[in-house]
């Protein structure tokens, strides 16, 4: 199922917030930090794919075109997509254990080539 951006007057719709911030930019191409203040299904990808920037290696929001070319040369299979830090401000249910802690994980080794090449 593909999710669309509508207006928020369309009866029966949800409201997404997603923080964008710029970190690296070229003519062509942005390196952005992301923060979900809600969690919709796809809410990166469909934000950023409504603004004609969508994410490298997304194949159902993406370019098509250009996924070929970054398939072939970094053999990318999936978005170029990394939750460098995840924080839980006020979890519930099961979840309500991790509340004020922060999980951070170290960004891939395929995702620092493509950065080097993009952005270096």
């Amino acid at each position: 199922m593909k999710m669309h951006i509508v207006p928020s007057t369309t009866p029966n719709s949800l409201k997404m917030h997603t923080k964008v911030h710029a970190l690296i930019s070229t003519k062509d191409y942005s390196l952005i930090e992301v923060g979900l203040v809600t969690g919709r299904t796809h809410q990166i990808r469909v934000h950023l794919s409504s603004i004609n920037h969508p994410l490298m290696g997304d194949k159902k929001y993406g370019d098509f075109e250009w996924n070929k070319q970054i398939k072939k040369e970094f053999h990318l299979n999936s978005q170029l997509l990394h939750a460098y830090s995840l924080s839980f401000v006020n979890p519930i249910g099961s979840m309500k254990y991790m509340k004020g802690k922060t999980i951070t994980c170290q960004v891939p080794q395929k995702f620092k080539e493509i950065q080097e090449k993009y952005f270096k």
